[in-house]
């Protein structure tokens, strides 16, 4: 099965990013820093409380086993549909 590769790109304080890095390697995810323009503003803001509480949340909720796959019929498109659905 082809898996495609999805991108977010959030802009975060650099401990923030930091400490998604450290996530990152025990979740699987791949980080990038790119460098933009410095006075760009985030479309979504949250406090970095909340920001820690929605990556402890998933990160314990993946390891109870609480996660939703990708049916071997479906593809990348129909799937995140799906999740958008729930």
């Amino acid at each position: 099965m082809e898996t495609a590769m999805r991108t977010l790109q959030v802009t975060l304080p650099i401990a923030d990013a930091a400490f998604l890095r450290r996530q990152s390697r025990n979740m699987g995810w791949h980080v990038t820093t790119v460098r933009d323009k410095v006075n760009v503003e985030p479309k979504i803001k949250m406090s970095e409380a909340e920001f820690r509480d929605k990556l402890e949340r998933s990160s314990r909720q993946a390891s109870e086993g609480k996660t939703i796959r990708m049916q071997e019929n479906e593809t990348a498109e129909q799937f995140v549909n799906r999740l958008l659905c729930m």
